[in-house]
């Protein structure tokens, strides 16, 4: 019962607080992105940024470029799989254009080669499709660090 009495009294000694509150995200509004795979990596941003009209920063995020490379070869000289990188920049924009914070962010996935041409097409489109909220996810974690830790 000591212990248990103890490690509340230093868990409230640590000044713990969640690191991403609704209210950092609520002063981000995102730009519109070029692009089919732009416009994805928005609509997954905007769940975590909500679209408002007086922001403090402008979150300006280039399109998604992904890399394909074959990954895995079969006796045959066959390719099985490709690995498929994903890469995204950002730039967080105060409201006198400045950048305050510019990073990029990547993911990897990989997606099966078979022998229909078309089976492969898209495969490597849903994997693309599954990369690009793990992107927006990244991205909103930065920012939302950034905005946390310069409202102290």
């Amino acid at each position: 019962m000591k212990f248990l009495f103890f490690s509340l009294l230093f868990l409230s000694a640590c000044q713990f607080h969640p690191l991403y509150r609704n209210q950092t995200y609520q002063s981000v509004c995102v730009q519109s992105i070029p692009e089919a795979s732009g416009y994805l990596l928005y609509q997954s941003l905007t769940k975590r940024f909500p679209e408002r009209e007086n922001c403090v920063y402008h979150l300006k995020v280039t399109s998604p470029q992904f890399t394909l490379s074959d990954q895995g070869i079969s006796n045959k000289d066959f390719i099985t799989m490709q690995r498929i990188h994903a890469t995204a920049s950002y730039k967080l924009l105060d409201q006198k254009g400045n950048a305050v914070l510019s990073n990029s962010v990547m993911s990897d996935g990989s997606s099966a080669v078979v022998d229909n041409p078309y089976s492969t097409v898209v495969s490597v489109e849903k994997t693309q499709q599954n990369l690009i909220p793990i992107l927006a996810e990244q991205i909103s974690l930065h920012v939302g660090a950034f905005l946390d830790r310069n409202q102290q």
